[in-house]
């Protein structure tokens, strides 16, 4: 009797060998997708479980290498999580571990961090009871959290746009540091390794599919992650990482590959799954493309008003002081395209050359990457930082009807808005059109093809000895000055990476006047003093991260203006900031240590950063502004007279 039971168990184990080979590639994913969030639960609730013994030096050194054990398991995971539930995943798993203010509720309703990056933080301090207990505290909210998780029915197209995603995720917050805020930020990359490898594994399942339509395109993507994993195994030194290499070698190549391979297999793309725009550009083939983002999602305007003709018109614009009441002011005034859409003074000059403003005019080249605008990021839109300068006293000192009305005194003008907006030159003047007009033109005062861009995307790998200093101060910037986990890559500014539809703001404790022996703030509480809803204690003195492209011709620097070199803000930074300098601030983002930077490393930093100029395409103006019916108003000067 036990031989015909040994075969049936046999033929069982073969048959359900036979139907394992025989598993699609999702199929493959979505168990394992299943089997990853259960390990990462059951990892968390052992250290769960340490938490809750008597704090001693073995129990505390077994939490350490439980975390570790957490982190491992999350970061094979996090890939498939973050694109199916990325809002879960920031507010209870891995978000940041500051405060933040719920989003479209009435209230000023504060949002505690939670999840890995506070246990990181936490584990980076001495630890004590007090530790147990709010680690304890974390794992039970995680815990709790994710039960209530309910995975989704994975497809194919999903892992390919994950994985790019993942990608880009990886080389922003990955490397940078940001995902590794307390401990030792050598973790950075051995997370980096398990991601690599995670989506080796998974993306390895499509081989024979891309191999019987291109088996070179499946040869290039297997060497592409081994170069990646090569670089990865090479270097574990988190200052030392060659972050450039990484990218050329790794980064780059698999991400263009990625996407070539999921057009060849012909699965839908994100256009294809949500027909809505989004920030970040599924279909660009490099994170330094120039249109790695797209530009039309943050102006919000119809497609068809997005020409050539709205922009003439917008242009036009914008270098007209008519929007202005006494018709000396345009908003060239303050953006000057021969100073890198800037003024280059500390604080912009004021209505009527009465006095200055608060703050300082920053560049409006590459400005359209960005969900919220002005300094304390009051504005949610273009159209609504038009309408604050407009009717500031300061500023424009006007108003829409005696704006409109001075334009529609013009044949010129009403021919041009009929031509942008396909509409009679009785109708085609309006306030909407106007800002359309101009938000076009302002999107379109963007490139990313820098010299640095350009050394990104060439195959030439003989760098001479600029060059050389350009990667060096690149790879400083992504990592041991940590730069790069305020200014994200590829735009260098607060629009937080992987989506890019959120801008982020910080506290950097700021000097009024830095030459001062004894420095002190100003008055000006930025995001705190701005919005109703957004006055709260961590929003107090923080200012709106901006971009550092085109940093080199868009001097002085910071909100206020007070630092006019690159060489005075690299000190600033390399002292801890506002803290360094005797500005103790509760809620400072700023990292407070010192940096420990060199002289020759500042030099490299500012290298790369000065590698960044590119504004040749965009210093054009207009020669002439459309006539108006007008004597007086036809003496206008074009960018204005101040």
């Amino acid at each position: 009797m036990k031989k015909p039971l040994i075969l049936i168990l046999l033929t069982f184990l073969i048959a359900f060998s036979a139907f394992k080979n025989s598993e699609s590639p999702i199929e493959t994913i979505r168990l394992r997708d299943y089997e990853r969030f259960n390990t990462f639960k059951s990892e968390l609730s052992i250290l769960k479980s340490l938490c809750n013994k008597d704090i001693d030096k073995q129990n505390t050194i077994n939490i350490v290498n439980q975390y570790q054990k957490v982190r491992k398991t999350y970061k094979k995971w996090e890939y498939l999580a973050e694109y199916y539930d990325p809002i879960f995943i920031k507010e209870y798993i891995n978000g940041a571990p500051l405060p933040k203010l719920e989003q479209n509720s009435f209230g000023a309703n504060v949002l505690e961090p939670k999840g890995l990056q506070v246990i990181d933080e936490l584990l980076g301090e001495p630890i004590t009871k007090e530790t147990y207990f709010l680690l304890d505290k974390e794992a039970s909210l995680m815990l709790s959290k994710l039960n209530q998780l309910v995975l989704p029915n994975l497809h194919s197209s999903h892992v390919f746009i994950a994985a790019r995603i993942q990608l880009v995720r990886l080389f922003t917050l990955g490397i940078t540091g940001f995902d590794t805020p307390g401990t030792n930020q050598d973790n950075a990359l051995t997370d980096a390794k398990t991601v690599i490898e995670t989506l080796q594994e998974d993306l390895t399942l499509y081989s024979n599919e891309i191999k019987e339509k291109n088996s070179s395109l499946n040869d290039t993507i297997t060497l592409n992650f081994q170069q990646a994993l090569l670089v990865l195994e090479k270097q574990t030194n988190f200052e030392t990482f060659d972050r450039f290499s990484f990218l050329k070698t790794g980064i780059e190549p698999l991400y263009k590959n990625l996407l070539k391979a999921h057009q060849l297999l012909e699965y839908e793309m994100p256009h294809e799954i949500n027909p809505h725009i989004t920030a970040y550009n599924y279909q660009s083939e490099s994170l330094f493309d120039n249109d790695f983002l797209n530009a039309n999602y943050y102006i919000n305007v119809p497609p068809q008003f997005i020409n050539s003709s709205s922009k003439q018109l917008g242009e036009l614009l914008f270098f007209d002081p008519i929007l202005s009441e006494n018709n000396q002011r345009s908003c060239a005034s303050c953006h000057n395209p021969e100073k890198g859409f800037t003024d280059h003074q500390d604080k912009s000059t004021a209505y009527n050359d009465q006095g200055k403003l608060n703050r300082n005019s920053p560049t409006l080249i590459n400005c359209v990457y960005s969900d919220r605008y002005f300094h304390d990021l009051r504005a949610h839109n273009l159209t609504d930082q038009m309408e604050h300068v407009i009717t500031n006293q300061s500023e424009f000192n006007t108003n829409w009807n005696d704006i409109l009305d001075k334009i529609n005194q013009s044949t010129e003008y009403k021919i041009l808005y009929s031509k942008a907006f396909h509409l009679d030159t009785t109708s085609a003047v309006n306030i909407q059109n106007t800002q359309f007009a101009m938000s076009v033109y302002v999107a379109s005062l963007r490139s990313i093809n820098s010299p640095f861009d350009q050394l990104v995307r060439t195959s030439n790998t003989n760098y001479n000895e600029k060059e050389q200093n350009i990667i060096e101060g690149f790879n400083l910037f992504m990592g041991k000055a940590a730069c790069g986990t305020c200014h994200f890559a590829p735009v260098f500014n607060g629009s937080v990476p992987p989506l890019y539809n959120e801008s982020e703001s910080e506290i950097l404790g700021v000097s009024e006047n830095p030459n001062q022996k004894k420095q002190v703030l100003g008055s000006d509480k930025g995001r705190g003093g701005a919005l109703l809803k957004e006055q709260v204690p961590f929003h107090v003195y923080s200012f709106k991260t901006p971009t550092v492209r085109n940093i080199e011709i868009t001097q002085p620097y910071m909100h206020n203006g007070a630092y006019k070199t690159l060489d005075e803000v690299m000190t600033f930074y390399n002292n801890g900031g506002g803290a360094g300098v005797g500005i103790h601030l509760e809620y400072q983002t700023l990292g407070t240590d010192k940096l420990e930077l060199s002289k020759k490393e500042i030099k490299q930093i500012i290298a790369f950063m000065n590698s960044l100029t590119d504004s040749v395409n965009l210093n054009s103006k207009p020669t002439n502004l459309p006539k108006i019916n007008n004597t007086k108003l036809n003496q206008r000067k074009v960018g204005g007279e101040y």
